[in-house]
């Protein structure tokens, strides 16, 4: 009896030993598999090598072309639109007539007034010889003299209101695109054309304050305009005496010449600033800096991972950035592929 006991009570123990390496079992199995981690995708990249190199140094900064001189013209008078040329887009000398309002009232004031001169004219002759004579007073000569000189200022009054009847160019220019017609009515407030002096133009810049100094009358800029591949000359004539206190930064202006008519008013340009003298720095291709939240960043290729390294940048030109401080020479530093790249993630380098 007691040994039936005793293997029952082994018999349960072992039961019991077994549910619980049952139990325990799945827990430790779960803890240990997991989700198989997911390795990054290897990315392909292009790689530059970071070598010393003459550097010209300047910087390169947006600006504008202005028209030497331009205005947009208006009419001093009110009325009908009895004469006009405009040739759009066609150069124009000063004083060339463009629009003429009716002066038809102006006009018929004139003749009277023509008139009125004439008979005045020789009444102060005849006064004026009576008074020789003794044969009248001072006095009486001269009231006929002022009636004389005042209808002689009449005259001018209206010779100037014709004159606002009329629109002329202010200078050599090109005309843009009119506003009017032929027997359109207007008034001073109603724009009637653009004109502009093509050459030479303005180039209009504004450079940070750090670099103010740079800033010469008489130092010669290049500069490069939206949409071609030709490189123009500018010459610096005034620098604005004063720093912006919103944006801290200096404007200046530089002459262009434009005699061949190649360079438009408005344009957008990039100009290139002479700020010292060459020297020997890092230069790498400006696609390879990417924007962070503390500065700018590059990848250097190493080990086969892309190390993602802060910088400082120096000079900027229009295809290459310096690095002053974050690489050295001889570092493989990643140009493409850039936007696809993780710090420390795997890549491959193109073929």
């Amino acid at each position: 009896m007691k040994l039936f006991r005793l293997r029952n009570i082994v018999i349960i123990a072992l039961i019991g030993l077994l549910g619980a390496l049952y139990y325990f079992k799945p827990t430790s199995a779960l803890q240990t598999a997991g989700p198989a981690k997911k390795q990054a995708p290897v990315v392909t990249v292009g790689i530059t090598v970071a070598t010393p190199k003459q550097v010209e140094s300047k910087i390169l900064i947006s600006g504008t072309l202005l028209a030497y001189r331009e205005a947009e013209l208006h009419s001093e008078a009110s009325g009908n639109v009895t004469n006009f040329t405009l040739p759009e887009g066609q150069l124009v000398k000063q004083g060339t007539l463009l629009v003429k309002i009716n002066d038809a009232e102006l006009q018929a004031q004139l003749v009277k007034n023509a008139e009125q001169i004439r008979h005045a004219e020789e009444v102060e002759a005849r006064q004026k010889a009576l008074l020789a004579r003794g044969g009248l007073s001072k006095e009486e000569y001269e009231a006929a003299l002022n009636a004389l000189n005042i209808l002689k200022s009449e005259k001018q009054l209206l010779q100037a209101q014709i004159a606002k009847t009329e629109v002329r160019a202010p200078f050599d220019g090109v005309i843009g695109l009119k506003s009017i017609t032929l027997g359109s009515y207007i008034t001073p407030a109603s724009k009637i054309v653009s004109i502009i002096q093509p050459d030479p133009m303005k180039l209009e810049c504004s450079v940070p304050e750090k670099y103010s100094s740079f800033l010469k009358k008489g130092s010669v800029l290049s500069f490069l305009s939206r949409g071609s591949t030709k490189r123009f000359k500018a010459s610096i004539y005034a620098v604005d005496p004063k720093i912006d206190l919103s944006t801290r930064t200096i404007a200046f202006r530089a002459s262009v010449e434009n005699s061949n008519g190649e360079l438009t008013s408005g344009s957008f340009i990039e100009v290139e600033l002479p700020i010292g003298q060459t020297h020997e720095g890092l230069m790498v291709p400006t696609e390879s800096v990417i924007p962070d939240i503390k500065g700018q960043k590059v990848f250097v290729y190493k080990s086969g991972k892309a190390q993602a390294r802060p910088i400082v940048m120096g000079i900027r030109t229009e295809k290459e950035v310096e690095i002053v401080k974050g690489i050295e020479a001889g570092d493989t530093v990643i140009t493409k592929g850039t936007t696809q790249v993780k710090a420390n993630s795997p890549v491959v380098l193109a073929p």
